[in-house]
């Protein structure tokens, strides 16, 4: 998946409020994540620069780089 693609995927499961608005968060960059990401659905590989995201209850989140940027814009603007 192309990173345009990823954030399209990301702002649709925002949108379609899949994506939890955390209230309060911990945020880990550069965190070493394997598996898929919440954003967009796509593989997050070992070369990918990725961001956990820890909500309360400990629910953990895991984007890539670009799919984080958008999940981060949109929790801003709320």
């Amino acid at each position: 998946m192309r990173p345009e693609e990823r954030r399209s995927a990301t702002a649709d499961g925002i949108a379609s409020g899949r994506l939890p608005v955390p209230w309060r968060a911990s945020v880990h960059p550069g965190s070493d994540v394997n598996g898929r990401c919440d954003g967009c659905g796509d593989e997050i590989g070992a070369a990918d620069y990725a961001f956990e995201v820890g909500l309360r209850d400990d629910v953990r989140l895991w984007f890539h780089d670009e799919c984080f940027d958008v999940y981060n814009r949109s929790v801003r603007r709320r």
